[in-house]
């Protein structure tokens, strides 16, 4: 994903496109499929109770990434990534790696997280409070700010995981990952 051979032309692009489509296909199918295995508990779960699961994953993801801003590092899960060498591989078609890394990240608890909030939406999932669609949502959320971020730099990736823009990231996503907590909340009190 660095250096000039992802700068040059529009290879870029295409490997965004790609990554992309892949991250909201395989996040979509992970929610979907959480959804189904919650569809199993979930008539037994009464629906406070499942709302203040919920409210407390959002608190807890919140406070992972305020830990996370503080030292510099990554929220909960595997801290692993698709090898990067991937992508310069003579015997592989263009549009390979970046489907890997999009079908990895998609998996949603695989590799490296920003944000500790896609614990709470695979909770969210399995309770069935998240539609079964939400993976979707959650897949272009992850893809519309790295277009966004591709596209400023015109291609140029290699500061995208830098401390500068996770912490922004991370930032952003703990303030979003109060919001649905504070709207719960007040439901559950009216």
């Amino acid at each position: 994903m660095q250096g000039e051979s992802f700068r040059a032309g529009r290879d870029w692009l295409q490997f965004l496109l790609v990554l992309s489509v892949s991250h909201i296909a395989m996040a979509g199918f992970v929610i979907a499929l959480l959804y189904q295995v919650g569809t199993l508990f979930g008539p037994y779960i009464d629906d406070q109770v499942a709302m203040a699961v919920l409210i407390i994953a959002a608190g807890a993801s919140v406070v992972f990434d305020v830990r996370a801003i503080r030292t510099d590092s990554f929220a909960p899960g595997l801290h692993r990534q698709t090898s990067k060498r991937l992508a310069y591989r003579a015997d592989l078609p263009r549009w390979i790696a970046p489907m890997i890394w999009g079908l990895d990240t998609g998996l949603m608890w695989t590799t490296f997280r920003v944000s500790a909030t896609t614990w709470v939406v695979m909770v969210a999932a399995l309770l069935n409070i998240a539609p079964q669609w939400s993976g979707l949502v959650f897949g272009a959320a992850f893809a519309a700010p790295l277009a966004v971020a591709v596209l400023v730099v015109r291609g140029n990736v290699t500061e995208l995981g830098r401390p500068g823009p996770r912490r922004a990231v991370q930032t952003a996503t703990a303030v979003t990952g109060l919001l649905p907590a504070a709207l719960l909340a007040v439901t559950l009190v009216a």
